[in-house]
């Protein structure tokens, strides 16, 4: 989820920074989806609606500590959740 402030282009800007991150981290971004605009059912950071974003990544499982490490600092990222499969 990520903060609703954030202009098109800084989104986008985000997105693709998360996307190097990835392949820094060896890993590959198999499906990006913008799911829009949603409204929350309570504030986070004082927000009241965040932009929903899904990645689906193909990553080595010692990349993924790191993965969660670099999202949970980055302040433009309201909450994330990693799904190990």
């Amino acid at each position: 989820m990520l903060a609703t402030d954030l202009k098109d282009e800084a989104r986008d800007k985000l997105t693709d920074k998360m996307e190097k991150t990835v392949k820094t981290l060896e890993g590959r971004v198999i499906k990006t989806l913008e799911m829009g605009r949603k409204q929350l059912a309570y504030k986070i950071g004082g927000q009241t609606e965040a932009v929903f974003l899904d990645m689906v990544l193909e990553m080595p499982p010692t990349a993924v500590v790191q993965l969660e490490k670099k999202l949970t600092v980055d302040r433009e990222i309201l909450r994330h959740l990693l799904v190990v499969a």
